[in-house]
């Protein structure tokens, strides 16, 4: 450390001075052995990863034989449809142009479509058709059936009133 007297007249530290107390050589010294301890560290982990990386894949079972032999396996020949994704876009898209278009159902007998959005609006417009009333149909009285063990009373045997 410097001394009191030693100090500048403004009163401060000498800057000169400060560089004389800095040791460069233990700095640089602790620099070096902490990266050889950091490197000597990082490998020893690394190392140890690896170790219990090989024994976890040596503990770990085969798969089983069962799971292999039950893949599924494509169709046998002819197969019919070859692409179903593809197949099934064409079907909606031939539902959507029937459902959405004028057209002729049968032109012979007069019988045409129309979209569905116009037939809906065309039902709340005129309404639904009046339709007959249908005949209730007549229910005829059956006779109960006895349960088993129920006896029969002494009017129902004669023939005399209501069971």
């Amino acid at each position: 450390m410097t001394r009191p007297a030693d100090r500048g007249a403004a009163g401060g530290p000498d800057p000169a001075g400060f560089d004389r107390e800095l040791d460069l050589r233990g700095v640089r010294s602790f620099g070096i052995g902490l990266a050889l301890t950091m490197i000597v560290v990082l490998g020893l982990v690394w190392l140890l990863l690896a170790r219990w990386k090989e024994r976890q894949i040596a503990r770990d079972p085969r798969p089983s034989p069962i799971a292999e032999a039950n893949v599924p396996r494509p169709p046998p020949e002819p197969r019919l449809q070859s692409s179903p994704v593809k197949d099934m876009e064409e079907l909606r898209a031939r539902e959507d142009m029937v459902l959405t278009t004028y057209g002729w159902v049968d032109r012979g007998q007069g019988i045409a479509r129309i979209p569905i959005d116009r037939a809906i609006e065309l039902l709340l417009e005129r309404g639904l058709p009046n339709s007959p009333p249908a005949a209730t149909p007549r229910r005829e009285k059956r006779a109960r059936p006895r349960r088993t063990g129920e006896r029969r009373s002494a009017a129902a045997t004669s023939g005399g009133g209501a069971p």
